[in-house]
Protein backbone atom coordinates (compact mmCIF):
# COMPACT_ATOMS: atom_id res chain seq x y z
CA UNK A 1 0.00 0.00 0.00
CA UNK A 2 1.61 3.26 -1.05
CA UNK A 3 1.27 6.63 0.68
CA UNK A 4 -1.18 9.02 -1.01
CA UNK A 5 -1.33 12.81 -1.17
CA UNK A 6 -4.68 14.21 -2.27
CA UNK A 7 -4.91 17.67 -3.80
CA UNK A 8 -8.25 19.26 -2.94
CA UNK A 9 -10.03 22.57 -3.33
CA UNK A 10 -12.64 23.67 -0.82
CA UNK A 11 -15.76 25.63 -1.74
CA UNK A 12 -15.14 29.31 -2.38
CA UNK A 13 -16.52 30.19 1.07
CA UNK A 14 -18.54 28.84 3.98
CA UNK A 15 -22.30 29.10 3.55
CA UNK A 16 -24.77 29.69 6.35
CA UNK A 17 -26.52 26.44 7.29
CA UNK A 18 -30.13 27.32 6.56
CA UNK A 19 -32.77 25.72 4.34
CA UNK A 20 -32.71 28.30 1.55
CA UNK A 21 -28.90 28.06 1.17
CA UNK A 22 -28.86 24.35 0.43
CA UNK A 23 -30.42 24.27 -3.07
CA UNK A 24 -28.13 26.93 -4.50
CA UNK A 25 -24.87 26.14 -2.66
CA UNK A 26 -24.74 22.44 -1.72
CA UNK A 27 -23.35 20.13 -4.42
CA UNK A 28 -25.55 17.43 -5.89
CA UNK A 29 -22.76 14.84 -5.90
CA UNK A 30 -20.98 12.65 -3.33
CA UNK A 31 -18.39 14.42 -1.20
CA UNK A 32 -16.92 15.53 2.09
CA UNK A 33 -18.52 18.40 4.00
CA UNK A 34 -17.99 20.21 7.28
CA UNK A 35 -20.13 22.10 9.73
CA UNK A 36 -18.19 25.11 10.95
CA UNK A 37 -18.63 27.96 13.41
CA UNK A 38 -16.24 30.79 14.26
CA UNK A 39 -14.71 31.77 17.59
CA UNK A 40 -14.44 35.32 18.97
CA UNK A 41 -11.28 35.93 16.88
CA UNK A 42 -13.14 34.74 13.73
CA UNK A 43 -11.08 31.53 13.56
CA UNK A 44 -12.97 28.55 12.11
CA UNK A 45 -13.98 25.78 14.51
CA UNK A 46 -15.02 22.55 12.79
CA UNK A 47 -17.99 20.97 14.58
CA UNK A 48 -18.46 17.94 12.31
CA UNK A 49 -16.96 16.35 9.23
CA UNK A 50 -19.46 14.46 7.12
CA UNK A 51 -19.19 12.06 4.24
CA UNK A 52 -21.80 11.56 1.52
CA UNK A 53 -20.91 8.45 -0.50
CA UNK A 54 -24.18 6.91 -1.64
CA UNK A 55 -26.06 10.19 -2.03
CA UNK A 56 -25.13 13.80 -2.53
CA UNK A 57 -23.75 16.41 -0.17
CA UNK A 58 -27.01 18.27 -0.71
CA UNK A 59 -29.04 15.25 0.45
CA UNK A 60 -26.80 14.76 3.49
CA UNK A 61 -27.07 18.42 4.53
CA UNK A 62 -30.85 18.32 4.06
CA UNK A 63 -31.03 15.25 6.32
CA UNK A 64 -29.13 17.13 9.06
CA UNK A 65 -31.40 20.17 8.57
CA UNK A 66 -34.50 17.95 8.88
CA UNK A 67 -33.11 16.40 12.10
CA UNK A 68 -32.92 12.99 10.36
CA UNK A 69 -29.12 12.65 10.57
CA UNK A 70 -26.72 13.19 13.44
CA UNK A 71 -25.71 15.71 14.41
CA UNK A 72 -29.15 17.18 13.93
CA UNK A 73 -29.72 20.85 13.21
CA UNK A 74 -31.07 21.12 16.76
CA UNK A 75 -27.80 19.71 18.17
CA UNK A 76 -25.64 21.93 15.96
CA UNK A 77 -27.53 25.11 16.85
CA UNK A 78 -27.44 24.17 20.53
CA UNK A 79 -23.62 24.06 20.23
CA UNK A 80 -23.25 27.27 18.20
CA UNK A 81 -25.55 30.15 17.33
CA UNK A 82 -24.11 30.52 13.83
CA UNK A 83 -23.41 27.34 11.87
CA UNK A 84 -21.98 27.23 8.36
CA UNK A 85 -21.23 24.45 5.91
CA UNK A 86 -18.22 24.00 3.70
CA UNK A 87 -17.34 21.17 1.33
CA UNK A 88 -14.60 19.75 -0.85
CA UNK A 89 -15.34 21.27 -4.26
CA UNK A 90 -12.78 19.16 -6.11
CA UNK A 91 -10.30 16.40 -5.34
CA UNK A 92 -7.93 14.27 -7.40
CA UNK A 93 -9.53 11.00 -6.32
CA UNK A 94 -9.56 7.93 -8.56
CA UNK A 95 -12.59 6.38 -6.86
CA UNK A 96 -15.41 7.82 -4.71
CA UNK A 97 -14.30 5.50 -1.88
CA UNK A 98 -11.18 7.68 -1.47
CA UNK A 99 -13.40 10.44 -0.09
CA UNK A 100 -13.21 8.41 3.14
CA UNK A 101 -9.46 9.12 3.26
CA UNK A 102 -10.00 12.88 2.89
CA UNK A 103 -12.71 12.87 5.58
CA UNK A 104 -10.41 10.85 7.86
CA UNK A 105 -7.61 13.41 7.50
CA UNK A 106 -10.05 16.25 8.27
CA UNK A 107 -11.31 14.46 11.38
CA UNK A 108 -7.77 13.77 12.61
CA UNK A 109 -6.75 17.37 11.91
CA UNK A 110 -9.74 19.19 13.43
CA UNK A 111 -10.99 16.71 16.06
CA UNK A 112 -14.62 17.85 15.66
CA UNK A 113 -16.82 17.53 18.72
CA UNK A 114 -19.60 15.68 16.86
CA UNK A 115 -17.43 13.02 15.24
CA UNK A 116 -17.09 9.88 17.33
CA UNK A 117 -15.50 6.54 16.66
CA UNK A 118 -12.73 5.71 14.24
CA UNK A 119 -12.05 8.05 11.34
CA UNK A 120 -13.11 6.67 7.95
CA UNK A 121 -10.49 5.32 5.55
CA UNK A 122 -10.59 3.49 2.23
CA UNK A 123 -7.89 1.06 3.37
CA UNK A 124 -6.06 1.55 0.07
CA UNK A 125 -3.20 3.70 1.31
CA UNK A 126 -0.53 3.23 3.98
CA UNK A 127 -0.73 6.92 4.87
CA UNK A 128 -2.73 9.86 3.58
CA UNK A 129 -2.04 13.59 3.30
CA UNK A 130 -4.32 16.33 2.04
CA UNK A 131 -3.00 19.45 0.34
CA UNK A 132 -5.41 22.33 -0.20
CA UNK A 133 -4.96 24.17 -3.49
CA UNK A 134 -6.77 27.16 -4.95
Amino acid sequence: MPARKFRIAMSERCFRFKPDALPSHAPHKPGVYEFVTFDEQKNPVVLFVGLALTGSVYEALAAHMDNKAAPTANELFAAAKDVYFDYVASADITDVDELKDIAGVFIARHKPRFNAGPAPASGRHESVEVEEVD
